[in-house]
């Protein structure tokens, strides 16, 4: 794949191969879609969520619920199944298990509707600065690939060093390159980047009480309707509390003209390094 961006990878990744009747063939890649060593729970949440697509074509998703049931490995592939637990007039629900090495490592119930008519709000989206003059999330860090990956991230939300932090911070999001007319690509971007960044919210609070170890248990989204990844959105995200080694974070995208595209929940591990 030289020469390939992590963008163009990702996209790849998201083209499942049939491997039987509802069943999906996704490949996990050298973690190659964020150049690390670990398979990212948000990118097999993004395939599950395009198999359960795949065999409800005439609904659109409007709410998962995925859990993350053991961790996943780089270099091999994974197979979706895909159960039609619910086949309504108006609404479709799926059952989607995604194994790898005969284990079972995610689990997600994917809802679809019909179009339908109904009264409609929003929570107001957040004012923050506009993206162009802000700073790259993976700069940074300190990546010197930041420009080719996946993601183009900037933090609105001020970065103070080692000093606890309020649980809030927005995160403006958009593709690193052009993307191609196809929703399903668009869904695995959307599921894909909202588990980037959530989690780190609930550790906001908690930065000097030494190094951190966390770990997505769950992840939730809610679409209020259908997404278009090609531009700008904003990743508003806070966290109500954490306990018991566990933290919770909530969070909403926003188009840049203000429409709410999704809500999005997780709770994970929150723990000190020994």
């Amino acid at each position: 794949m030289s020469g390939v961006s992590l963008l163009e990878r990702l996209v790849r990744r998201f083209d499942l191969e049939q491997a039987g009747e509802d069943r999906y063939a996704g490949g996990a890649g050298a973690g190659g879609v964020t150049e690390s060593d670990r398979l990212f729970g948000g990118l097999v949440a993004a395939q599950a969520a395009i198999a359960a697509a795949r065999t409800a074509s005439e609904f659109s998703l409007h709410s998962l619920h995925t859990y993350f049931l053991r961790p996943g490995r780089p270099h091999r592939d994974i197979e979706f199944r895909v159960q039609r637990a619910k086949q309504g007039r108006n609404f479709q629900v799926r059952n989607v298990e995604a194994w790898q090495n005969d284990q079972l490592i995610l689990q997600m119930l994917a809802s679809f509707s019909r179009a339908a008519i109904g009264p409609e709000h929003a929570e107001p989206m957040p004012e923050v600065p506009d993206p162009e003059n802000l700073p790259n999330r993976d700069r940074l860090r300190g990546r010197g690939n930041w420009q080719n990956m996946p993601l183009d991230l900037r933090m609105a939300t001020p970065v103070t060093g080692a000093d606890p932090q309020p649980p809030v911070q927005h995160v403006w999001v958009r593709p690193n390159g052009p993307l191609p007319d196809d929703p399903m690509v668009h869904l695995g971007l959307l599921v894909f980047a909202s588990d980037r960044t959530l989690l780190e919210t609930a550790w906001r609070p908690h930065s000097q009480a030494g190094e951190l170890a966390g770990a997505s248990l769950d992840h939730s989204i809610w679409l209020h309707g259908v997404p278009c990844m090609d531009d700008w959105h904003l990743y508003t995200m806070h966290s109500p509390a954490a306990a018991a080694g566990r933290g919770l974070a909530a969070g909403a995208f926003y188009t840049r003209a203000g429409v709410r595209v999704c809500s999005v929940a997780q709770e994970g591990v929150l723990q000190l390094k020994q």
